[in-house]
């Protein structure tokens, strides 16, 4: 609470002194004067002193009591009690003027002159004492202690000022955050006051008011509440209604209610207190502004975040006008503005006011304070909503490191930051820690506070969530019921927070099989919640839908349906088409429906799911970071099964072209918007693109946010037309950036059925897609389009196809295998797979093929059919990533020369004699020598050289010229990733001979959440970025290796396949990569390899050759040299390669796949 200004700053126990308004004195001497004169002239000196305070000329008043100490020396002595009362008035007026060594020196010497003169415990003494500790208090309340601590020992029990001593002293104890000593001393001094001064005297009503507040600070509502509620009627017997105490007692009682949930009564109390505020004190009293900040907190709490708004608005003008923006009240009022914006959905408008208000914060306060603690702790959370979990991290581990040093482990801000870092490490899949640092919080918490605490109980109640969401039930339903017992007794049955207890304990029981005590907890939370907030809630709301669910389990499917139904309906209204609840409950009744064998209202709700999602996707996929786009495909993937388990029990003319649609707006859905962004990031750099790629990208931000946060009361009926309108102008900045980039077009274009079948000409397609059963095994279907019709085939056991796919990779890899062999294995893939599929193909021998799953790393031509031939002989097969790839405008074909990248010098030591490489060293040895760990990952690699590599660059050179082409080629040290940056136009074919690499996934980002996010959050946890684990070798890359991230990555020798994406290779016809398992990368269900193919083709390469394994030299430069020989004659490279295949496969020595299979051309419409 902000305290009322006081007259004299420091004299919190000043000695009473008797000041009279006369004129100014004359220079008359004390000397020359009869005693009775001189403490009349001592009086009139003192008024002065007063007067020329109070009109606010401290430097005249110093003067005047320098003069007067003087005089009091003379005409009194200098052991006199006057002499001592003008010594201290003289360190308070220093202490005003913040000149805190003259202050301290002369309060020390009143001490030591009242202890000579009159004696340690006399009353003159300890009046000194509580001055100086008052002095102290006001710069550390640490020094003050021992201070407050000597007065009150040296007091005995009946003397009169025990009772302020007692006081003061818990005062500061709590202002030190030593709460438990110091509810016991301001217990004891009320006890005090009672028994001196009565139970109705200012005195004892303010202390009484002194200890509900620390009990409100404590959480410990209901004593606070019972002192407020007794104190208050009293107050008014003996103080005017408009008095300070009064009206900061009814802002404190109005706090209670509000964190009690009582909001009415908290509301009017409120209102009551700021306008006798507003009209005793003004507008700008610190009791004002502290009544208006918490009914903005209020309305907060009520969902009125437009009322918020204006009143946070209006106390930040007040402080603005005040103080100044450079003022930390001012950064704490944009911390709090920031804060209902983040509610509101406007996290582009409270990403800027966290920040603006931590940049003010760290400008006046410095970094190591609690206020900037605050706004760190409010920014990362911020962050973390918006599933920026890499940039939330490290900010929440800061402050929470500056919290544990200036305030300790155990202060309030270091144990919320602890419980926000269990909540993130939950977020991020890390249960293990996410558990010990929750206990860690509740044994704090409950040594600091006690078990029956707010935060204490709210930790308990997240612990329990976390083992819900584990599935650890039978540890979660002691806790839930210990803590709805807790809220029960502390905020009432009917409190939000004791209802969101029960229903979580009814879930846990549900999920238990114990239907009979999960049905009353449930029904219970839903009467609760409905009595309380009514039906158009979203608490309310999720009960019923957890309701539904439970009918489902009991079987009462037709009162299932009627709440489903209901629930839908209503959670459309109010929370909107985009909301986790609404989205929840779109699928419980469609899977309802499906099992009532309403079989078309099912699929009619089906693919109303999936058009919404659809759109949920393309607006906050954009704007989440890069490691959290797999999470959230990952985190809807369920839903997506059940769609494709739908759509196959239908098994009519709808389900293959349904299917189709499925695959094509779905696979692959990460790369296109990573290449999207990585284009809007490319084309900012142009002076006349970037204003609008900042205003798509800031729009882009505002329409994630509010799909994120759903409509408000106060925007719910312009929500539609919002979103809307914002759609529209993504669209239409899209087009504008569309006619300057013929890439960017492409990834942003909406593909349709029918321009796929349009594209694919007279061409067949086999679209493979992977998904997962009822039983939560891996399937597989596929989809055949030939001559305009859809027809699909379902695989049931995807185990045994894998099996055999990696089967026969192992024997196809022996260079020493048996034909024979290989073909028995061969046929064996061939009769599962691909033979179910003849009929729908008929005699169509050109077809497309986009696989999934681990069909993606599988050399279709080695498939060996009934007459004992390889696919390879008798058709002509096209892998393609993506239908959609079939549908898009073709670039215009680069006119750019071949350029070859062949062999390498991994060791070169360029990149480390630059200038800025010899500082990182030298960083990076004195971190060293400090301890430090050296990195992984990147920093891990090291390669042996390729000797063959830069032969078959030279060998594809002399192919080259034989076809007088252009071509360049780079070998050992001058082969450095910077020349595809540097390139001053994309080439037409780019061959890179060097080492590929693909990581494994770190194993502690492998533990992802399972199922949906706490409470109404709607964003899922961060995903490993498989594009930045594969990636390209080149020069340099062995040296530079330990210091991969400190020096500049558009040349440190590694070429990720994120980078890749940012290369302008647009209408480069065909890229080759002739490394080692360059085609591999990271599987994921529906989603194909995350890998460097998929990268070169969302660059803007037409065609992408890559290995499966890694062949001879000898093997891989014959391929290689009859490839070029017929596509720089000429021929379309899709059929060069085939040839090559098949003249390889016609000679003896070089007929085993191993030489001939193991190189893959994946393309776009060829």
């Amino acid at each position: 609470m902000r305290k009322s200004n006081s007259i004299f700053k420091f004299g919190f126990l000043g000695l009473i002194l008797t000041l009279l308004q006369i004129l100014p004195l004359n220079n008359t001497s004390f000397s020359q004067t009869t005693p009775e004169k001189a403490v009349e002239l001592w009086n009139l000196r003192q008024s002065e002193i007063q007067q020329l305070y109070q009109e606010g000329n401290l430097e005249g008043a110093l003067n005047s009591a320098q003069e007067s100490v003087s005089l009091a020396e003379v005409a009194f002595g200098s052991g006199a009690l006057k002499t001592i009362s003008s010594m201290l008035l003289q360190a308070q007026i220093h202490g005003e003027l913040d000149q805190l060594e003259e202050a301290n020196q002369i309060y020390q010497v009143a001490l030591e002159t009242s202890v000579a003169a009159f004696g340690e415990s006399d009353a003159t003494t300890l009046s000194v004492l509580d001055n100086y500790g008052g002095f102290l208090k006001s710069i550390d309340p640490e020094m003050s202690e021992p201070v407050l601590q000597e007065a009150l020992r040296l007091t005995t029990e009946d003397d009169p000022q025990r009772a302020a001593r007692l006081r003061a002293l818990g005062l500061n104890l709590q202002e030190l955050g030593r709460i438990g000593e110091a509810e016991g001393m301001l217990s004891e001094a009320l006890k005090a006051y009672k028994k001196v001064l009565g139970e109705n005297s200012p005195e004892t009503l303010s202390s009484m008011a002194d200890l509900a507040q620390l009990y409100l600070t404590q959480g410990k509502l209901k004593p606070a509440q019972e002192l407020f509620e007794t104190a208050l009627p009293l107050m008014l017997e003996v103080m005017n209604k408009t008095s300070f105490l009064i009206l900061a007692s009814k802002e404190n009682l109005a706090e209670i209610y509000r964190q009690q949930g009582k909001f009415s009564l908290a509301e009017k109390l409120f209102l009551e207190s700021m306008q006798g505020a507003v009209a005793e004190y003004g507008e700008e009293d610190s009791l004002v502004i502290q009544a208006r900040s918490h009914l903005a907190q209020l309305y907060e709490d009520t969902g009125k975040l437009k009322k918020a708004l204006l009143l946070h608005q209006q106390v930040y003008e007040v402080d603005l006008a005040l103080l100044g923006e450079a003022h930390p009240n001012t950064a704490g009022d944009l911390n709090n503005l920031a804060s209902v914006r983040r509610r509101l959905g406007d996290y582009q408008k409270a990403e800027k006011l966290f920040r603006q208000s931590l940049k003010v914060m760290i400008a006046a306060l410095g970094e190591e304070t609690p206020q900037t603690v605050s706004v760190m702790n409010n920014l990362a959370l911020l962050l973390e909503n918006q599933g920026l979990y890499d940039e939330a991290e490290p900010l929440f581990k800061k402050a929470f490191a500056i919290s544990g040093k200036i305030q300790g482990e155990k202060h309030p801000t270091s144990l919320a930051l602890l419980n926000n870092l269990a909540f993130l490490n939950e977020s991020q899949g890390d249960f293990i820690r996410s558990e010990l640092n929750y206990k860690k919080v509740i044994q704090l918490n409950t040594e600091v506070f006690g078990e029956n605490h707010t935060n204490t109980i709210a930790n308990q109640n997240n612990l329990a969530y976390l083992y819900l969401r584990d599935e650890r039930y039978n540890e979660a339903q002691p806790i839930f019921t210990k803590v709805h017992s807790q809220w029960s007794k502390l905020l009432g049955a009917e409190h939000q927070n004791t209802l969101k207890a029960l229903n979580n304990l009814g879930r846990v029981q549900k999920s238990l099989g114990n239907l009979e005590a999960a049905e009353k907890h449930l029904m219970e939370a839903l009467a609760g919640r409905t009595k309380v907030f009514g039906k158009r809630h979203a608490d309310t709301l999720r009960s019923m839908n957890d309701m539904g669910e439970l009918f489902v389990v009991q079987e009462k499917l037709d009162e299932a349906l009627k709440m489903f139904q209901e629930t839908l309906k209503l959670e459309e209204e109010v929370l909107g088409e985009n909301h986790p609840y609404t989205f929840e409950t779109l699928n419980n009744l469609a899977d309802l429906l499906k099992i009532m064998g309403k079989t078309e209202e099912a699929y009619k709700l089906f693919m109303t799911g999936f058009e919404r999602r659809n759109a949920f996707l393309d607006r906050v996929l954009w704007v989440a970071g890069d490691n959290t786009r797999q999470s959230y495909i990952s985190l809807h993937r369920p839903e997506q099964n059940a769609l494709i388990r739908m759509l196959l029990s239908l098994d009519d003319e709808r389900t293959a072209r349904d299917l189709f649609e499925v695959s094509l707006r779905r696979k692959g859905i990460l790369l296109k918007i990573t290449s999207e962004t990585q284009q809007v990031l490319m084309l900012s750099g142009s002076p006349e693109l970037q204003a609008i790629t900042e205003d798509l990208t800031q729009t882009r931000k505002t329409l994630a946010g509010l799909t994120l946060s759903g409509p408000t009361d106060e925007n719910r009926k312009e929500f539609p037309k919002i979103i809307f309108d914002l759609e529209e102008k993504v669209n239409m900045l899209q087009l504008k950036l569309g006619e300057q980039s013929v890439r960017f077009r492409q990834s942003t274009k909406q593909v349709t059925v029918d321009e796929v079948v349009e594209g694919m000409g007279e061409n067949a397609m086999v679209d493979f897609m992977s998904f997962r059963g009822e039983d939560d095994s891996l399937r597989m279907l596929a989809v055949v389009v030939n001559a305009g019709e859809f027809s699909f085939v379902e695989y049931e056991d995807l185990e045994l196809i894998s099996a055999i796919v990696m089967e026969l990779r192992e024997i196809v890899q022996d260079e020493g295998a048996e034909d024979e062999d290989i073909k028995s294995v061969a046929y064996d893939l061939w009769e599962i797979l691909w033979q179910p599929l003849t009929e729908s193909l008929g005699e169509t021998a050109s077809i497309f093929i986009s696989p999934d799953s681990l069909l993606n790393v599988l050399p279709f031509d080695v498939l060996t059919d009934s007459d004992d031939s390889y696919l390879l002989e008798n058709f002509d097969l096209r892998i393609i990533s993506s239908a959609r790839d079939l549908a898009l405008d073709p670039l215009l074909a680069a006119k750019g020369d071949l350029m070859i990248i062949a062999g390498p010098d991994y060791d070169s030591d360029k990149i480390l004699k630059t200038p800025a490489a010899r500082e990182v060293t030298h960083k990076r040895s004195r971190s060293v020598a400090r301890g430090a760990r050296m990195g992984s990952g990147l920093r891990g690699l090291n390669f042996d050289p390729l000797p063959g590599a830069e032969k078959e660059g030279e060998v594809i050179k002399e192919v080259s010229d034989t076809k007088d082409r252009n071509t360049t080629i780079f070998s050992q040290r001058v082969a450095e990733e910077k020349l595809l940056r540097e390139m001053s136009a994309p080439p037409e074919v780019l061959h890179i001979a060097t080492h590929g690499f693909f990581l494994k996934e770190d194993e502690k980002l492998k533990k992802r959440l399972q199922g949906l996010s706490r409470g109404s959050s709607s964003v899922p946890p961060p995903a490993d970025n498989p594009l930045l684990r594969a990636g390209l070798a080149f020069a340099g890359l062995n040296a530079n290796a330990s210091m991969l991230g400190e020096i500049d990555t558009d040349n440190d020798g590694v070429l990720t396949a994120m980078e890749v994406l940012s290369l302008d290779l647009a209408g480069t016809q065909l890229v080759v990569l002739s490394a080692c398992e360059t085609g591999l990368g990271e599987i994921h269900e529906g989603e194909g390899v995350y890998g460097l193919r998929r990268s070169f083709q969302e660059a803007g390469v037409k065609n992408v050759i890559n290995s499966f394994w890694e062949v001879s030299d000898a093997g891989t430069q014959l391929l290689m040299t009859k490839f070029y020989d017929k596509f720089l004659a000429g021929m379309p490279a899709r059929e060069a390669m085939r040839e090559a295949r098949l003249e390889m496969l016609d000679d003896v020595q070089w007929s085993a796949p191993f030489y001939w299979s193991a190189f893959v051309m994946v393309g776009r419409n060829t």
